[in-house]
């Protein structure tokens, strides 16, 4: 018997030493992709689990910071109303009016206040 390298005549050769051998391998590697496939998709499925916590977490977390921030500015925007009511009571208190806002804050610095026609008008003042 003429005995060469060549993989096709090696297998048929192992194949007619033990019949069983062949159906054996066979049941080893379809055992083993089955479990490779098992692995495959547990773990799919468990990073398709933490995809979705991950995206869950990343939701709440913007909504918290956009209720932080509107919090926030809710805030800020009540801070600036009481400083320019503050502001409004101490240019009222000064000129003895309700006349609001003083645009011109350098109007009130002389004896004789002159009268301004509109606002951010320069007014000359005399000392």
């Amino acid at each position: 018997m003429n005995i060469t390298s060549n993989s096709q005549l090696l297998a048929s050769l192992n194949g007619l030493i033990d019949p069983n051998q062949r159906q054996q391998q066979q049941a080893l590697q379809d055992r083993q992709l089955k479990q490779e496939n098992d692995k495959q998709a547990a773990e799919q499925s468990r990073q398709a689990a933490q995809d979705s916590g991950r995206q869950n977490r990343i939701e709440a977390n913007r909504d918290a910071l956009k209720k932080l921030q509107d919090r926030l500015k809710a805030d800020n925007i009540e801070k600036l109303k009481s400083e320019f009511s503050v502001g409004n009571a101490s240019v009222d208190n000064s000129d003895g009016q309700n006349q609001g806002v003083n645009l011109n804050l350098r109007e009130s610095l002389g004896s004789s206040k002159p009268v301004d026609s509109r606002p951010g008008q320069i007014i000359d003042i005399r000392v």
